[in-house]
């Protein structure tokens, strides 16, 4: 799996699209460079088939950078794997997505996001890993993501893919995690999947 992040710049400013900083073309270009060389790098060396995950707080998260990778990078070089809750932060319908790019996924994130923690993290700007130390990134079922629609879109178009649930905290307020991805599991049984 391949995600951009690290940039304490752009985690100030996720899912806040008309305020972050984006990259330069040639920034951008580079980056691109370096994920097909590690793409190829990855699959002609281990026979492993690399991944691109769009991150909140990466240079890769709102949807003209989705758009833009897709048209970048071909599907044979990497495959995507869209994250709900990565989605929904960056002020996308998860839904639609994963149906604007179905033909491109190779794997699945799954979370679900506290509407209200969410808000409030936006309008005060709060940076991401604060905002998931806050609780933003909720058990699945309990935030604002659509889990019965999203199953029944991958029944319909029978998907066979991985999907991993994560509950994203910052590893300094990890107390829970467990707990959280137990209530996550039951959750997605419980809805059919």
């Amino acid at each position: 799996m391949i995600i951009d992040f690290g940039n304490p710049e752009r985690a100030r400013f996720a899912g806040r699209g008309a305020l972050a900083p984006r990259l330069n073309d040639k920034d951008w270009q580079r980056m691109m460079e370096h994920i097909i060389a590690l793409s190829t790098l990855a699959w002609q060396e281990y026979g492993v088939r690399a991944v691109i995950h769009p991150h909140a707080g990466g240079s890769i998260e709102f949807a003209d950078e989705i758009e833009r990778l897709a048209n970048d990078i071909p599907h044979d070089v990497a495959g995507l794997c869209l994250d709900t809750g990565h989605l929904y932060y960056a002020g996308m319908d998860p839904l639609d997505w994963l149906d604007r790019y179905y033909l491109r996924l190779d794997y699945l994130h799954f979370k679900d996001v506290d509407p209200q923690v969410y808000q409030r993290a936006i309008h005060e700007g709060i940076d991401f890993f604060t905002a998931c130390a806050k609780g933003v990134m909720c058990p699945l079922g309990s935030g604002a993501i659509d889990y019965p629609a999203i199953k029944d879109f991958l029944a319909r178009r029978g998907y066979q893919g991985w999907i991993t649930i994560e509950q994203e905290r910052d590893p300094r307020h990890a107390a829970g995690s467990l707990q959280a991805v137990t209530e996550s599991l039951r959750y997605l049984r419980d809805v059919g999947f």
